[in-house]
């Protein structure tokens, strides 16, 4: 029910793009949103920009058009704007469990995410995505895909913010006209304190004096201050809420510009430090059990009942489209209490 409110007053505020997954067990209520406010004549399917993504259990052949087609079944969709690999690692497919596991230890698989690719081109070609991307791949992992792939990524979603600038992704995925999607670009603050890799710290982004100043200079927030930090680099952002005061204000973003020198002060923030807690790895094929929370998020180790809650909530973003078709300043579901 919360995600379902959430979503109604976000399209009631004006947001046109959703992100959501798989694995976030919300797309039943998202679509009941959806088919509502488009019974009701306020908004029509080419309006909305939607944006699902491949779970890790349905990488084989097989199983990439079962995980779509669920997707768009629960979402009420007959096709998906955008639909992106979760992660450049597969997981062994164990009934329906989403974090399959063994003697406390996840399992993956040894599907390589150039196949994984094959059957995204099908779905592309198909008809039921308009367009292909990834999630949370490295530079040497988008290079390899580049080098064999027929249809390239329009999307490479990953951890960006302040204290992660990632020049060298935005600079590469420019080069090769991949639009970039940040995700937790306030740093998570609601995260829990066993997901940030056991740092004692856990980096309050939102509380930043530097972020603080610059918001008080231009009279919005601190979390409005972030979301203007990527859109004004024609970055897509995807925050989340469930307040609908939040909803609104990550919305008010357009009535003003930060200055160069405020661009460089939040870019002078860079500690490399990321909030959901992946130990990267650029293994090119597959990653060994040891290796595995190099590209899985630790919100797989949690007890099952906090795991979904954290991923319940649906993502959405402020800013520029990511991929041509969609109107260049659609909005999602922002928020500043977790993500």
């Amino acid at each position: 029910l919360q995600g379902l409110c959430s979503i109604e007053t976000a399209i009631a505020a004006g947001y046109r793009h959703i992100d959501t997954a798989y694995s976030y067990s919300n797309e039943v209520d998202i679509g009941k949103a959806l088919c509502s406010k488009m019974q009701q004549g306020i908004i029509r399917r080419q309006d909305m920009f939607i944006v699902s993504k491949l779970w890790g259990t349905h990488h084989a052949p097989e199983d990439i058009p079962i995980c779509l087609n669920k997707s768009l079944s629960d979402l009420q969709l007959d096709y998906l704007d955008l639909y992106l690999v979760h992660f450049p690692v597969g997981l062994k497919k164990v009934g329906d469990e989403l974090f399959p596991e063994k003697d406390g230890k996840i399992l993956t698989s040894d599907i390589d995410y150039i196949d994984v690719w094959r059957g995204m081109e099908a779905l592309q070609a198909s008809g039921k995505v308009k367009s292909i991307g990834v999630s949370n791949f490295s530079i040497l992992q988008l290079e390899r895909l580049l080098a064999l792939c027929r249809v390239p990524p329009a999307v490479n979603q990953v951890e960006l913010h302040p204290y992660l600038v990632q020049t060298d992704m935005i600079e590469f995925c420019k080069s090769k006209n991949i639009a970039l999607t940040a995700h937790s670009p306030f740093g998570s603050p609601g995260r829990p304190p066993e997901l940030f890799r056991g740092d004692t710290d856990p980096h309050k982004l939102l509380e930043d004096p530097v972020v603080a100043d610059i918001a008080k200079k231009h009279r919005h927030s601190p979390a409005q201050v972030l979301l203007r930090y990527h859109v004004q680099q024609g970055i897509s952002v995807i925050p989340k809420s469930d307040k609908p005061h939040h909803i609104l204000e990550n919305t008010k973003i357009f009535d003003f510009s930060l200055t160069e020198e405020d661009m460089r002060a939040l870019r002078g923030l860079d500690r490399g430090w990321r909030s959901c807690s992946y130990f990267h790895t650029d293994d090119c094929l597959s990653v060994s059990q040891t290796q595995v929370s190099s590209v899985l998020p630790l919100c797989m180790k949690l007890p099952g009942e906090r795991r979904e809650k954290l991923l319940l909530m649906p993502y959405t973003s402020t800013g520029p489209a990511a991929v041509s078709h969609c109107n260049p300043l659609v909005t999602c579901l922002p928020n500043n209490d977790e993500m």
